[in-house]
């Protein structure tokens, strides 16, 4: 009778752990199905993920070692962090830096040496190719030279960059530190890559309208080809884009995950000084009547941005390295104090506006075709239709109509936002970078403002609010995006190899 039981209780337990079984198999299938119906339901997702991961690789691959702007600069100061060094703690000369180990030094240099040596001879037939069988002939000495002493670095400009801008290829980092320096190289790109692109594609994902327009934004060749180099403007713009996304929908639900916002306000601001001005949109999500009751709200958002940015800032004392402009003319060490350039500013309350005139009409189309693309050390040029045709399709994407309430704040939040941006920036370069004696405001190049675009993207939108035929929205953006991906990879390939 026992044994009968006994197998009867067995049965009722065989039976409840294969009912357990069924029903866990049950959900696994139904959250996988959730799963790819959501990711299918995203097609403007999946496409720049896919064109991102596939050109980004590429041209990780494609650029020499050091051959991104001021690749050499972010190293450095990437290198710095790796080991710890928060804040800049080494200056040699006036100029902040750190230690290396000599044998990398060496390596740094020869890179540095040989992509000065390419900007002169590259038109008399010189190619990359040629430099890395040099290195390769010169690599095994270099290894005799491990235990020599560590030999100081300047950061060259690079000293006010937050880690925050860095994370990904600090990982990289201390992932690959034995690794040779192309490799490490090569490694630290593919995960500022990887993490830059799934930062974008969130953005693109959680974005209720506009999808298309982020698309060729992330994929013009200056956004494309910063993300897969050494470079702030990855995470400047990837951190950028996602706020912007996140605060239009919160204008078209409601305000909700304050904390979500917050925390990407503050990489956001992190990322570039000039990108505080991102706090401004945080006012667009309610009526500004709505302010005194969700005050708490907004100060948790913003807050940490109005405290971090500033307080970095002053604890590195970043320079943007004016050093450069004394190598070859002599100015005022005044001229490039902040707190002094202040004060001259309100004696002369036109200096600075006349200035940054002059700099934007007299170089308009410099800037135009960096906001685009110039590639390399700002000397790899893309076909020239190329320009015309990608200014075109970004004027074109943002026409689409938006559901939106107040409708009318988003404009002029939006506006605000990346018009004060241009501003800040030239400010912050007329401030740190620019003698008075000088009538233009200095340094400005046209890829700082590719982080204006998605919110300038919105403005015109919210503008104009009308739409374009079914289907023509995303052939622009897939049409864009394969423009850019294309020139880009035969500009870098035609140039460098």
């Amino acid at each position: 009778m026992q044994e009968v039981k006994s197998h009867e209780q067995s049965i009722i337990s065989f039976r409840q752990i294969t009912n357990s079984q069924l029903s866990r198999t049950h959900v696994f299938r139904v959250g996988i199905s959730h799963v790819i119906t959501s990711i299918t339901a995203q097609p403007a997702t999946i496409f720049f993920v896919l064109f991102s991961l596939v050109l980004g690789s590429a041209i990780a691959f494609i650029v020499p070692p050091l051959r991104g702007p001021d690749e050499i600069a972010h190293f450095v100061r990437i290198y710095s962090y790796v080991h710890g060094e928060l804040l800049p703690s080494a200056e040699l000369d006036g100029r902040k830096g750190t230690f290396v180990k000599r044998e990398l030094h060496h390596k740094l240099y020869f890179f540095k040496t040989a992509g000065e040596q390419f900007a002169t001879a590259r038109q008399e037939g010189m190619r990359y190719g040629q430099i890395m069988r040099l290195y390769d002939d010169l690599a095994v000495p270099l290894q005799d030279e491990v235990d020599g002493a560590a030999i100081f670095a300047p950061f060259a400009g690079t000293e006010g960059y937050n880690p925050v801008a860095y994370l990904p290829y600090i990982a990289a980092g201390i992932v690959g530190e034995k690794l040779d320096f192309p490799q490490l190289l090569l490694l630290m790109r593919l995960f500022g890559l990887v993490a830059f692109t799934a930062a974008v594609a969130y953005a693109i994902w959680v974005i209720p309208a506009l999808k298309w327009s982020f698309v060729i934004i992330a994929l013009l060749p200056v956004s494309l080809y910063n993300r897969s180099v050494l470079s702030a403007d990855g995470a400047a713009l990837s951190s950028a884009m996602v706020i912007t996304a996140l605060c239009l929908r919160s204008v078209a639900r409601g305000p909700d995950q304050a904390w979500n916002r917050a925390f990407w306000m503050t990489l956001c601001a992190l990322s570039k000084q000039a990108q505080i001005i991102f706090v401004l949109l945080e006012l667009m999500i309610s009526p500004m009547k709505e302010l005194r009751h969700r005050w708490a709200s907004v100060a948790y958002v913003i807050l940490p941005s109005l405290i971090l940015s500033p307080l970095w800032v002053f604890a590195v004392s970043a320079d943007i390295a004016a050093w450069r402009l004394q190598l070859e003319e002599h100015h005022p060490p005044e001229h490039f104090d902040p707190v002094w350039k202040l004060v001259y500013m309100w004696d002369h309350p036109f200096h600075f506006p006349l200035a940054m005139w002059r700099a934007m009409s007299g170089w308009w189309h410099r800037l135009w075709q960096e906001l685009i693309g110039i590639l390399g050390w700002q000397d790899v040029l893309l076909q020239s239709w190329t320009y015309i045709i990608l200014t075109g399709l970004l004027v074109l994407v943002p026409f689409q109509k938006i559901q939106l309430d107040g409708r009318t704040r988003v404009i002029i939040i939006t506006g605000l936002t990346a018009a004060g941006y241009v501003v800040l920036v030239y400010l912050i370069f007329f401030l740190i970078y620019t003698p008075v004696d000088i009538d233009h405001v200095r340094g400005v190049q046209g890829r700082y403002f590719v982080i204006a675009l998605p919110a300038a993207a919105i403005f015109v939108a919210s503008l104009i609010n009308r739409q374009l035929p079914n289907g023509v929205v995303p052939s622009i953006a897939i049409i864009g995006s394969m423009i850019s991906g294309a020139t880009t990879l035969e500009a870098l390939f035609r140039v460098h190899w």
